[in-house]
């Protein structure tokens, strides 16, 4: 259910012009880069599935780049041209770009029911993607709550929390005053993923338990699942084989590779899965939680055989998603490994980048395999500074600051690169260090952290320290491994390590929402 492209050429030089990409899903390689390079692709299959789009990844190939929802390409004065989609809540935009000798072509098809698509020439790319951006946001009803400070347990803890963790964690946080809205409880606490309501007997106590404790220290409570993903050996999957996704055999598909090996994925176009879905996150909500962390959302709209074949991929993956809402009412909702347009009006927040880690890069994996939705340092940085305008869509999440030596090989100014992230995207801010564990300076770092800013703008997308918007108003970034201009290799020109507060950062008042 594709149309028709539609087509246009670009009569420039392509080897003066930068192309401005954004990827298909939260982790998904966003970037800035010359048309003339190769995008990366990844290697295996499983990376496609769960990092990209295997309906429409990257090409891999020299001067060919693919976009989704919105791309631009950018001129050395900074004009060029601007192409997006203007309605997305069922249809994803598949854009490319594509040399073709001495010009670009650019073409756009919809996946889905047609939509209208605007392909401009502009003075100013920077202001046109932010126009474009915000009338895609406005159609669409985006939502646009206050920011919140959230400590979470999965980049310390991963699978083995515990109840006495999350507790302990919170119980310390009062103690020195930490400014924390919200303790999240990540992976580890259920039985199995689609066994959500299932305690783990390692995570020592039923997640129901928990919001009380939090409410006594003064948190609000918040929860991870993966709500469209069902494991192969949980009871949900036993119990409920039509409910998946099939194959073209009619049996359940399985994909991707995470928890020890593949999974499924609930067909939400199934009337019963929408019923479970929506009951679901009833359930949650009942227990107390308001903060809701919904992960790996990108399995609602991964190709395969629906129960009603006449939805597109997008409409199926965004009835999952109204369930998820309609049970959880007006608790906060942020998404995570989700396809980005569609998600707009029905989330409060969507995480921008890959998962951050406590380390700059896994380069082998980046560069060997192709993998550019590796959790690393580095690779958050180089999407979430390229997606700066999607704040008018949802609350921006740049993932966690990691202001702890201790576990972690990131230099001071590789945390400074992290602090400045966080400074320049906006919206939420978070945490998952062991309070325990920090000093007195890793304590400053991550009460800096925890200041809430209003999104930041590039100065420039001409100039470049790496392959991504590095230049903003508030200070620059260097993602290259050489020093450029006088700042260091993976650092933030706004951080000293002598001072760990970006530079120019504005506070808002948690009481009024952003209007951006």
């Amino acid at each position: 259910m594709t149309t028709p492209a539609q087509r246009w050429t670009i009569s420039a030089d392509p080897s003066s012009l930068l192309v401005l990409t954004n990827g298909y899903q939260s982790w998904s390689e966003s970037e800035l880069r010359p048309l003339t390079d190769t995008p990366l692709r990844a290697s295996l299959p499983w990376m496609i599935d769960q990092g990209q789009d295997p309906l429409f990844p990257p090409s891999g190939q020299a001067g060919v780049w693919r976009s989704h929802g919105l791309m631009a390409l950018i001129r050395p004065d900074g004009g060029g041209w601007v192409g997006c989609a203007l309605d997305l809540s069922r249809s994803f935009a598949h854009w490319e770009a594509r040399i073709d000798v001495d010009r670009v072509q650019v073409s756009c098809s919809i996946e889905g029911p047609d939509v209208d698509v605007v392909w401009q020439e502009t003075s100013d790319v920077r202001d046109t993607v932010e126009q474009l951006a915000a009338q895609l946001g406005s159609t669409m009803g985006a939502l646009n709550p206050a920011p919140l400070r959230v400590w979470c347990s999965w980049y310390s803890y991963y699978l083995d929390v515990t109840f006495d963790i999350m507790v302990d964690n919170a119980r310390l946080a009062r103690e020195k005053q930490l400014p924390f809205d919200v303790f999240q409880l990540d992976d580890g606490f259920q039985a199995d993923l689609g066994d959500w309501l299932e305690p783990n007997p390692r995570f020592g106590r039923h997640a129901k338990e928990l919001p009380a404790e939090l409410k006594a220290l003064g948190f609000r409570a918040g929860i991870w699942i993966a709500p469209f993903l069902v494991g192969p050996h949980s009871k949900l999957y036993a119990a409920h084989p039509e409910w998946m996704l099939q194959n073209e055999e009619g049996y359940p598909l399985l994909f991707g590779n995470n928890w020890g090996g593949t999974y499924a994925t609930l067909d939400t176009t199934h009337p019963d899965v929408l019923t479970w879905l929506r009951e679901l996150a009833a359930t949650i909500r009942s227990w107390g939680y308001n903060y809701l962390k919904i992960d790996f959302l990108y399995g609602a709209a991964f190709p395969g055989v629906r129960h009603d074949a006449s939805a597109s991929r997008a409409e199926a993956y965004r009835r999952g998603l109204q369930a998820i809402r309609d049970g959880f009412g007006d608790g906060f909702i942020l998404g995570c490994g989700a396809p980005l347009t569609p998600s707009i009006g029905l989330v409060d927040a969507m995480r921008t980048g890959p998962d951050v880690a406590p380390f700059w890069d896994d380069e082998a994996r980046r560069v060997l395999l192709g993998d550019g939705a590796a959790p690393s340092a580095r690779n958050a940085l180089h999407t979430v500074l390229a997606r700066w305008y999607q704040h008018l869509w949802y609350q921006n999440d740049p993932d966690v600051m990691i202001a702890r030596r201790e576990r972690s090989l990131l230099s001071d100014q590789e945390r400074g690169a992290l602090l400045g992230m966080l400074d320049v995207a906006g919206g939420l801010r978070a945490s998952s260090d062991p309070i325990a564990m920090l000093d007195e300076s890793a304590l400053e770092l991550l009460k800096a952290s925890l200041r809430i800013t209003t999104p930041d703008r590039p100065a420039s997308l001409t100039e470049r320290s790496g392959d991504t918007v590095t230049h903003f108003t508030r200070g620059s970034f260097n993602l290259l491994g050489v020093p450029v201009q006088g700042l260091a290799p993976h650092s933030f020109s706004g951080y000293t390590s002598e001072n760990s507060v970006p530079s120019q950062p504005v506070e808002l008042d948690l009481r009024d929402p952003i209007h951006g």
